[in-house]
């Protein structure tokens, strides 16, 4: 197959039929992300049931909880919590 099998069809002939497979395929990832942020923040929302000794246990704040459902619907919570989890700074108080 040479580059000029690969080239954009409204090159040739006017119309955007290859264009179009590139919206699509980003409104399909586009999709597939906002599904996966929505099923985190199920499971995210799943934490608020735990008591303040659990989310202890498992090195949560109640405010990290709320704060990570706080985040737009497109944003994915469990990344900020990991990112809460994983930050050496966390509860160090500055003077």
């Amino acid at each position: 197959m040479s580059m000029l099998d690969e080239a954009p069809v409204c090159a040739a002939t006017g119309r955007e039929e290859l264009l179009s497979n590139f919206g699509l395929s980003s409104l399909t990832k586009r999709l597939a992300s906002m599904f996966r942020a929505w099923n985190s923040r199920r499971a995210v929302m799943d934490l608020r049931d735990l008591d303040d000794a659990q989310l202890a246990d498992v090195g949560l704040k109640r405010r990290d909880v709320d704060a990570a459902l706080d985040l737009p619907f497109s944003a994915d919570p469990s990344h900020f919590l990991v990112n809460v989890r994983l930050n050496p700074l966390r509860g160090v108080r500055h003077s």
